[in-house]
């Protein structure tokens, strides 16, 4: 099984007295096998992010199926559920696809959303959308062999964005992918920021869509849609660094890191689901930390004291 390796976009932090720290997720660092050109769960692991964000996916091994989140390259695959309608990424080449199921087990085939979640609250801002090329083909053409016709007068397919904290909703906001009210024939084929800004601070987002053409069994419509850029900063004094820049060499290392400027810090590594997989504690300017039993792979190093944290990617060999 070819392991795929998960980095977030480089993060720029400021002083907290001048700046808020903010991070952009675009899906760029992940690592996606050549051959077919995404990710879609298939190892079985159940999500992809970072230390600060996860997207989850559910594999379907019977029907070898997904939902909930997958990652493309936007020049390499050639099947449409894969291709975004505006022919490439946001930024960069690597792009994130989202596929809301419905609920056919209970007969309902009500949609069921599908979540991005944080590691901790976070002021979200703003996130790119826009139409997969598989729902945008059947929006324009159909499916004639299955006897659906191409949207027509009064159509619309839309996503929709849930803010949460916790249980608290924070409100919804709506995106059209498509509209084909009062004349109109639109079909999203470039990507649109979607300001998320008034939900304020939230731990998850919820990914719903809506579309008019409908039948026995939910949406006709390929409940597809594509992501990224996905903008968010941090919410307290914890996530801002102190202006001494701690430095971790080597890096790459093979067996032990040098960590310096960290007297009386908290030090933890935490790999690309999220799980801390080492701690420690540093009582001098520079220290050394054996890492040995950590397998090969890109993690994260956060080093915390009583004036802020930092955090910068660390490669093991």
């Amino acid at each position: 099984m070819k392991k795929i390796l998960f980095l977030s976009v480089a993060l720029t932090f400021f002083n907290l007295s001048n700046f808020q720290a903010q991070t952009v997720f675009n899906f760029d660092a992940l690592l996606i096998p050549h051959e077919t050109g995404w990710w879609n769960g298939s190892d079985l692991s159940a999500v992809f992010g970072d230390s600060e964000i996860n997207f989850k996916n559910n594999y379907n091994t019977d029907y070898q199926s997904w939902s909930g989140f997958a990652f493309a390259y936007d020049t390499i695959s050639v099947d449409k559920q894969y291709i975004t309608h505006a022919g490439t990424a946001n930024s960069g080449h690597n792009f994130g696809i989202g596929f809301v199921p419905s609920d056919w087990e209970n007969g309902t085939y009500d949609n069921i959303p599908v979540v991005c979640s944080f590691t901790e609250p976070v002021n979200i801002q703003s996130i790119f959308a826009t139409n997969n090329e598989y729902a945008a083909d059947v929006i324009i053409n159909g499916l004639p062999d299955w006897g659906i016709s191409g949207f027509a007068e009064g159509d619309y397919f839309k996503l929709i964005i849930e803010g949460k904290n916790g249980n608290e909703s924070k409100g919804f906001v709506e995106y059209f992918l498509a509209d084909y009210r009062n004349g109109n024939t639109f079909v999203a084929d470039t990507w649109n920021q979607i300001d998320l800004s008034s939900f304020g601070i939230i731990d998850s987002l919820k990914f719903n869509l809506e579309s008019t053409d409908t039948g026995d069994y939910g949406m006709n419509t390929p409940a597809y849609f594509c992501i990224d850029d996905l903008s968010y900063s941090a919410t307290s004094s914890a996530n801002f660094v102190k202006n001494t820049q701690i430095i971790a060499f080597p890096n790459p290392f093979v067996d032990k890191i040098t960590i310096s400027n960290v007297d009386n810090s908290k030090i933890t590594v935490v790999d690309i689901s999220g799980q801390t997989v080492f701690s420690d504690k540093s009582n001098d300017e520079q220290s050394v930390f054996d890492l040995s039993e950590l397998q090969s792979g890109i993690y994260f190093l956060k080093t915390e004291d009583k004036s802020g944290i930092q955090i910068q990617k660390i490669v093991k060999r």
